[in-house]
């Protein structure tokens, strides 16, 4: 659908076929100590999110077909391990510098693993399993060693929770709550919970424990019970829902129970009183809707709770003050790649890529004139999740990777008779054109770059005519980048690549004067801007100039001409209130409007804004930026003329666009035509099970 050009406005192509399906998350763990947040999917996905500002997404650990994880932990230094159906204990090496990738595997005795936890000390990990065995591990110096396996009991372990000490760990199961003394391996405790029906067990879903051993647990009767970890005996039981109770949290303080499951509602329970000698009791105080399924996962960070479920959408809310914020189940960036030249679209799904035609100018007679249709599908080689895709400008080629394997297709595509279009493989590619987590292809589509995990960016070009690409050159990105490239842009021109990591380190490089139209110049790194407290979120380039936007996780939002070296704009978007989105939502996309000289669209998941500055805006510095501006940051390249003058302009008008609840991404298109990517509703929750319904008193 693209919008009617009313006078001196742009043509808004309005993409609304990205049909992104549900992807359940199953279970989550937090950092407090680096604000991370490690959550898993149904499909046995696992992202790293950063919580350091405005959320977002860090890194993505592919999943597979049968892949399974049932429970996340981190260790000390931000090891984070995981447990698997599979029956398998794997740690996760998430080093700087380094794609995410499998350190080290165990696997566990007592088959399928349900659960996992680490010591508050991150001296001991433990492992639930299938056939009622606990795994203890020891995590010293940087290693995963063997300890001892506890006891056996009878069913499995579906959950378990270290006491503050280590020295014990208590369980859950059918049934029963036990109480581990893991030095010795022997059952301290065990204390039944009842059953509703005599004829079926109850299972304690989740369990956890306050500092002065009592003991919380939630169970498929929807029940909560408190147990006395020294003597082994009931101390309340409490019915919460008619449905089960699948998760539990308990705040740092532990003034406040977090309970959920099956019912979507979040029930927070409040202690009644700290005196010394006083009975642990909870009374029920407030309750949350914010799910519309099965909440699977909470966890609170600061006065934050952290929940997910069924629905697969993320969300963090807090009270007081009341606010709720929802990140949908969107694919690692980019997901949506815009061939301009072509006018078409290129969707990144789970297994499977989709390319679209966008609505041509010439037929848009109305606001709602729809033109969008589907060309072609593509699916991975035995169905592996894609790590990265893109489509060349002039849409002839594709490149894709998953984890084994990587392929550049030619797809020459007949408008006229669509099936004589021809899609072919591109064999016998240089040895370096390996897997990769990125991709991006060159404006005029006779080269492309392929982003390593090592670090290294392989640089490839058409030599003889439109029909082979070659290797030119491989540039040590490590040597300047420490972590993981996640932002990147080409000039239009193709003379400069820019790169950011989530360490804040962003490097332009630049093509050599020598290049001619064989693409022989060579890549060196011209220069490396000042490293901001916080990642960026967001990056672009201006078309026929050397100034680069550049988005942060707090909303800062600089341009710099890396030609002139020096900061043209810089301040903080003040994105508040209703026509601006919500200010815990990073921004996720940035493009130049080529009609005005100092113009910035902005986009994040809610809204589309624009942002002029320089002359006539209106808006004046307040109090964090002139602090900003006063702690100057040293360049770490030519003399530093850079941050000696950051921040000469920082006025600024911001305007909304467009609100547009599930963006994805946007793309300028020719002078007047803006292309804004979102997410089909209806396509994240078709295909959702029914929710939980409760009978309400006099209504059908």
């Amino acid at each position: 659908m693209i919008s009617k050009q009313p006078s001196g406005q742009c043509r808004l192509h309005n993409v609304q076929f990205y049909n992104l399906l549900p992807r359940a998350i199953v279970c989550s763990a937090i950092n407090s100590a680096q604000t991370k947040l490690a959550i898993a999917r149904d499909d046995g996905t696992i992202e790293i999110w950063n919580l350091s500002h405005a959320p977002f997404l860090e890194k993505t650990i592919t999943g597979g077909d049968g892949v399974s994880i049932e429970g996340l932990a981190w260790g000390g230094s931000g090891r984070l391990f995981s447990v698997s159906l599979a029956g398998s204990l794997i740690e996760w090496d998430l080093s700087p510098g380094d794609h995410p990738r499998v350190k080290q595997t165990m696997l566990v005795t007592g088959n399928a693993a349900w659960c996992v936890d680490v010591s508050r000390d991150w001296r001991l990990l433990a492992v639930g399993t299938e056939g009622g065995y606990i795994n203890v591990y020891r995590l010293d110096n940087d290693e995963l060693t063997y300890e001892r396996i506890l006891d056996k009991q009878e069913g499995r372990i579906v959950c378990c929770r270290f006491d503050w000490t280590g020295d014990f760990l208590v369980t859950g199961s059918a049934d029963a709550v036990r109480v581990w003394d893991v030095r010795n391996g022997h059952a301290v405790h065990k204390m039944t919970t009842g059953r509703t029906d005599r004829k079926q067990e109850t299972t304690v879903w989740a369990v956890s424990v306050l500092k002065d051993f009592t003991i919380v647990s939630v169970d498929s009767r929807g029940r909560m019970m408190l147990f006395d970890g020294h003597l082994g005996t009931v101390l309340d039981t409490m019915v919460v829902s008619k449905a089960d109770l699948l998760c539990l949290e308990v705040d740092a303080e532990e003034n406040e129970l977090y309970l959920s499951g099956v019912e979507p509602v979040i029930r927070i329970y409040s202690r009644l009183s700290r005196e010394a000698g006083a009975q642990t009791r909870f009374i029920r105080s407030v309750t949350r809707r914010i799910h519309t399924h099965d909440v699977k996962t909470v966890a609170s960070f600061g006065k934050s709770l952290v929940s997910g479920g069924l629905d697969g959408t993320l969300v963090i809310s807090s009270f007081p003050p009341w606010r709720v914020d929802k990140y949908l189940p969107f694919l690692q960036s980019p997901a949506a790649v815009v061939a301009t030249k072509s006018r078409t679209v290129l969707l990144k799904y789970v297994n499977y890529l989709e390319v679209w035609t966008l609505a041509s100018p010439a037929n848009s007679a109305g606001p709602q004139s729809n033109g969008g249709s589907k060309i072609l599908q593509i699916r991975s080689k035995n169905d592996e999740q894609i790590l990265c895709a893109a489509i060349s400008p002039n849409g002839r080629w594709i490149v894709y990777s998953n984890e084994t394997t990587i392929r550049l297709l030619r797809y020459d595509h007949n408008p006229t008779e669509p099936a004589k279009s021809r899609l072919q493989r591109v064999r016998n590619l240089p040895e370096q054109f390996g897997v990769s987590y990125r991709v991006d292809f060159t404006h005029d589509s006779s080269g492309f770059f392929l982003y390593t995990r090592s670090g290294t960016i392989n640089y490839f070009a058409c030599t003889t005519g439109d029909e082979f690409f070659d290797h030119k050159q491989s540039i040590e990105g490590s040597r300047w980048l420490s972590e993981v490239i996640h932002l990147s842009a080409v000039s239009q021109c193709g003379h400069y690549l820019v790169c950011a990591d989530v360490a804040s380190a962003i490097v332009v490089f630049e093509r050599s004067k020598t290049a001619n139209h064989n693409n022989t110049g060579k890549w060196k790194r011209s220069i490396s801007l000042p490293r901001y407290r916080l990642p960026p979120t967001a990056l672009a380039i201006q078309p026929d100039r050397t100034r680069l936007a550049v988005a942060f996780a707090d909303h800062k939002l600089f341009v710099y001409d890396f030609d002139e070296f020096q900061f043209i704009f810089s301040t903080y978007v003040k994105l508040h209130g209703p026509d601006c989105g919500s200010p815990s939502h990073p921004i996720g996309g940035i493009v130049f409007d080529p009609r005005y000289d100092s113009s910035l669209i902005l986009q994040n998941e809610s809204h589309i804004l624009s942002v002029r500055f320089g002359d006539g805006a209106t808006v004046e510095p307040d109090e964090e930026q002139q602090a900003d501006r006063s702690k100057r940051l040293k360049s770490a390249d030519k003399g530093g003329a850079g941050s000696a003058n950051e921040g000469n302009q920082s006025k600024y008008t911001l305007k909304a666009v467009r609100k547009g609840a599930r963006l994805v991404s946007i793309s300028w298109l020719g002078e007047d035509e803006l292309v804004a990517i979102e997410a089909n509703a209806l396509s994240l929750v078709e295909h959702l099970p029914a929710a939980f319904r409760k009978k309400a008193y006099g209504k059908m």
